[in-house]
């Protein structure tokens, strides 16, 4: 696919994502009496703090992604450029499962010369990462807000993250050696794996597992905060309960938006935070589902807005021939 196929999904994909997050905000805040009372009640300064934060988050995914594609790339890149071309191709979050942020791969060929067999598999580390970091964190959360049901959910999602980790690296190993044994490796698709195999190594060593948790938890911890201040935004009084709350119902959602295959997650995401902060606090349908919206739109909206700037951007940046 070149890239201005994909500037012009980005741009297609940028409207429909706008389109479905108001057909949410509509389908879910339709219905709520108390909607006139909450927004009249908002704690507004909170609101640029939201849209503050989530501008950081995007600042931190951009520059987990810088450091782990120079990690696996053996060509320098020009920063400007690749801020742009990965703040356009997020707008492809707009897929199923999220997987047209493969257009982040095809920008970096089409600008950087870099072979998407080597710029792929840093995608797929991130959403290993981010699955784990998200199970870590609601984890936490749970425990902390200590209820038995609480207790047990930890334990289920713990002893997932211990499978996951234990055989993640012996099951990509046997993978790259199941495909380099079927193909020769002077085929082209034999060459593309080896590629792939070899980005994937220096991915899983010590430094770059290091960068991309530590990376990983500040970013899904960012997006908790925004979550913690959207609560505060809408009336909730300010505690650590509430913050373990925060801490477990935004990444054990954000996490079924993610498997739901729906474009961004929308709708499974926004009604899972409303339904685990009505199960696990006890708060209003209206305040959870309010706060839910508050913080997706602070993210996505964000992410959205550069997105579209970045993408008319690089109309202009010539691409090396």
């Amino acid at each position: 696919m070149t890239r201005r196929s994909f500037g012009r999904s980005g741009g297609l994909l940028a409207g429909i994502g706008i389109l479905a997050s108001i057909l949410v905000v509509t389908a879910v805040l339709g219905d709520l009496p108390e909607l006139g009372n909450l927004l009249s009640s908002l704690h507004w300064p909170s609101l640029i703090l939201l849209i503050l934060l989530a501008v950081v988050n995007h600042g931190l995914r951009y520059w987990r992604w810088e450091i782990l594609l120079k990690r696996v790339a053996s060509s320098s890149f020009k920063r400007s450029t690749a801020v742009r071309l990965f703040s356009a191709g997020s707008l492809l979050i707009f897929t199923p499962a999220r997987v047209g942020e493969a257009a982040k791969s095809v920008y970096a060929r089409d600008f950087f010369g870099i072979p998407m067999a080597i710029s792929l598999p840093v995608l797929i580390a991130e959403r290993l990462t981010d699955v784990v970091v998200m199970a870590l964190l609601a984890t936490l959360g749970l425990l902390w807000l200590g209820e038995p049901l609480n207790l047990l959910l930890a334990g289920i999602i713990f002893g997932v993250i211990l499978i996951v980790v234990v055989i993640r690296r012996p099951l990509l190993a046997w993978a790259a050696r199941w495909n380099m044994n079927r193909l020769r490796a002077s085929s082209g698709l034999g060459q593309m794996l080896g590629l792939a195999s070899t980005s994937q190594r220096r991915l899983l060593s010590p430094g770059a597992l290091g960068i991309n948790l530590t990376l990983g938890v500040s970013i899904w911890m960012t997006e908790v905060v925004i979550y913690f201040f959207s609560l505060f935004a809408v009336g909730v009084p300010v505690g650590f309960h509430l913050f373990a709350l925060a801490l477990a119902v935004f990444p054990l959602a954000s996490f079924a938006g993610s498997v739901s295959f729906l474009p961004g997650g929308l709708g499974v995401t926004e009604g899972g935070i409303t339904a685990l902060g009505m199960l696990l606090g006890g708060l209003p349908q209206e305040t959870v589902a309010l706060s839910a919206l508050l913080t997706r739109t602070a993210i996505l909206g964000v992410m959205v807005l550069t997105g579209v700037v970045s993408l008319v951007l690089l109309r202009g940046v010539p691409r090396p021939e």
